[in-house]
């Protein structure tokens, strides 16, 4: 049941984020708290990190939204620095979980942090680039929700990768 919440509250979010709506904020802080749970049970540590920060950046984003909705974009310089910086805390994070807890699938679990982490710093600062990160970081996301046999995970996060591809090239599937 918790799952299922979870799921449903965090489509919430990207279904009013794509609309402009700022209600989406108070999605993206319920959705994660629920996630924490379901990922503490499954074992997925770096998950955990990964929705503390987003309802962080959830609450950024609500604090910082002006009148508009701004969009920016990052220039090739900045987002190698982000995506090697990435691959950096990766590593180490992998490794760490690999070395010092009982986690599953470490190495995955830490990429769709990190990258994840990155991305939504991006989306919270209007940068378009965001969705890109996204399609990414769902496509692994739907490998390791399966894995862990978290299949209304995996299904949100297909769902999340239709919604990224929406969002980048602005197709106007889930919002006018």
């Amino acid at each position: 049941m918790i799952e299922v919440l979870a799921v449903v509250l965090n489509l919430l979010f990207t279904f009013f984020y794509l609309r402009f709506n700022p209600v989406c904020y108070l999605f993206g802080i319920a959705g994660p708290i629920a996630f924490i749970y379901l990922c503490a049970v499954k074992k997925l540590y770096a998950e955990i990190v990964l929705q503390i920060v987003y309802i962080g950046l959830a609450l950024y984003g609500w604090l910082t939204l002006g009148q508009s909705w701004p969009s920016d974009s990052w220039n090739a310089n900045t987002h190698l620095l982000f995506i090697g910086g990435g691959v950096a805390a990766t590593f180490i994070s992998g490794n760490v979980l690999k070395k010092y807890t009982n986690a599953q699938l470490p190495f995955l679990d830490s990429t769709t942090t990190v990258f994840g982490i990155i991305a939504a710093w991006a989306m919270v600062n209007y940068v378009h680039e965001n969705w890109l990160y996204f399609i990414a970081i769902n496509m692994l996301s739907i490998i390791l929700y399966s894995k862990r046999k978290m299949y209304l995970g995996s299904a949100m996060f297909t769902l999340y990768l239709v919604m990224a591809i929406d969002g980048y090239f602005q197709l106007h599937w889930f919002y006018p």
